[in-house]
């Protein structure tokens, strides 16, 4: 099973090209984020072409409207999570645009959280392209031990090795090993090996966390 979450402005398509590209089944459920209060034809219209592909492509998958509050942002956020920690199955967030006054609180919701969205898509305007993206973990601060680990690696700017984080920063590599373990079960930093050696780069969480 699978839940797909969009905002739906007034370019269905924008909705549709992640469904299209990652298939529908029977037990899937197609959740639909606008305005609370939005009556316009657009928007109707928008959603009955949604509607009316869905219906096409998996005969018995379920639509969803939810209207998200626009007055208040922080309400926007919050109503924007509970979506998300709804959903069942595999959830598929697709960054469509539609209305800035809900897209905006969506991406904040999935960045606060990151673990409940399985896959996440960009829908690029300037290709018309369907990008993956990986969400930045934010909501949890390294430790004062491996920050300066952390903060090392940010600063080379590139990927490294084990060996060499223990030279430059003085760690032994028994205690430049547990920082890294801990900053990559944190998504600070992935690490690989080549070899017998371990190598090791921040993430994007790490980048901004540091």
């Amino acid at each position: 099973m699978r839940t797909y979450v969009s905002t739906i402005g007034h370019y269905s398509p924008r909705v549709m090209r992640p469904i299209l590209d990652n298939g529908l089944d029977a037990d899937d459920v197609v959740v639909l984020l606008r305005p609370r209060g939005d009556t316009s034809d657009r928007a109707k219209s928008a959603i009955q072409d949604v509607e009316q592909t869905v219906n096409e492509l998996g005969p018995g998958s379920d639509i969803v409207v939810e209207e998200v509050s626009y007055e208040a942002f922080e309400a926007a956020v919050l109503e924007c999570v509970d979506v998300l920690e709804a959903a069942e199955g595999t959830v598929v967030l697709n960054f469509d645009g539609g209305p800035r006054e809900i897209f905006l609180p969506l991406t904040v919701a999935a960045i606060a959280r990151p673990d409940v969205v399985d896959l996440a898509l960009q829908f690029r305007d300037v290709d018309e392209e369907i990008e993956e993206i990986d969400l930045p973990n934010l909501m949890s601060r390294p430790s004062d031990a491996t920050l300066d680990t952390l903060r090392y690696l940010v600063s080379i700017d590139e990927s490294t090795t084990l060996p060499r984080i223990s030279d430059e920063t003085g760690k032994s590599r028994s205690t430049a090993g547990r920082h890294l373990d801990a900053l990559e079960s944190d998504g600070a930093v992935e690490t690989w090996m080549e070899g017998k050696t371990r190598h090791v780069a921040p993430t994007l969480a790490g980048r901004l966390r540091a």
